[in-house]
């Protein structure tokens, strides 16, 4: 069984919706990510620098909630880029949780990428960026 590092339920304020009505307020959500790593060099050296630093992952996410987006897919591709490529995990999974409706709990998306996995839009033509966080 794999080895994961998981971030659980980071909240970030964002502007996200699909109506500019809808991202004129920032919205509360919470982002979960589970990042497949091999953590046993850590454990035995007690070194984060043999692992994933999940401080500077809870960072980089943050600021990447910065930006504007219409949808929590979209976040959760973004998310995904970012942590395979800046990070090298083996694999991650990200789980974005909105809370747009008075009568649900929870609207939420969960995806699982692949290190050297391509993302594609819905018409399979353009491979998303991971977008510049300043």
């Amino acid at each position: 069984m794999p080895d994961f590092l998981t971030i659980t339920d980071l909240e970030l304020w964002t502007r996200i919706g699909v109506t500019a009505e809808e991202r004129e307020a920032e919205q509360r959500l919470l982002v979960t990510v589970a990042m497949e790593c091999e953590t046993s060099a850590a454990g035995a050296s007690d070194s984060v620098d043999q692992s994933i630093d999940y401080v500077a992952v809870r960072n980089a996410i943050v600021e990447l909630g910065k930006i504007e987006r219409k949808t929590i897919e979209r976040l959760a591709e973004d998310v995904a880029s970012l942590v395979l490529e800046k990070f090298k995990p083996d694999a991650v999974e990200v789980t974005v949780k909105k809370f747009p409706c008075g009568d649900t709990g929870e609207v939420s998306i969960a995806i699982e990428r692949k290190s050297g996995q391509w993302t594609v839009d819905s018409d399979n033509a353009i491979i998303f960026p991971v977008p510049t966080v300043h």
